[in-house]
């Protein structure tokens, strides 16, 4: 695998981590795990678009990665990927975006989690 792939899905990896321990029962917090789970797929689209060879912007933007992997099979996540965008930038501020439970965090963290394995996959 390419040095640099392998970087960014390292990189991609700690913030999964990050995200799950956030969401632990014993934890009181739930924002700082959006966070990280939006930076997580940021860094697996990056690694992908990196396998690929395609040059992207230094951007937070998840549709904007999105559209540069041309590839249908990642296209299904849309809306999931819609539903992170706000959580790299808007959500550093309180009243921003509505306050999120910990049991729907955890569930988009699921859903992130099936995001993350075809990535996976589709790498290899």
């Amino acid at each position: 695998m390419n040095p640099s792939v392998q970087l960014w899905l390292d990189k991609a990896e700690e913030d999964w981590l990050a995200a799950g321990w956030l969401l632990e029962e014993s934890s009181p917090v739930t924002t700082p795990a959006l966070f990280h789970m939006q930076q997580g797929v940021e860094k697996l689209l990056k690694a992908y678009l990196v396998s690929k060879e395609i040059e992207f912007e230094r951007k937070h933007d998840l549709a904007y990665l999105l559209i540069l992997t041309k590839d249908n099979r990642l296209g299904n996540y849309r809306d999931l990927l819609d539903e992170l965008n706000p959580f790299a930038v808007e959500i550093r501020y309180p009243g921003d975006l509505p306050l999120f439970s910990k049991n729907e965090a955890r569930q988009l963290l699921q859903r992130v989690g099936e995001l993350r394995n075809d990535i996976l996959s589709f790498l290899g």
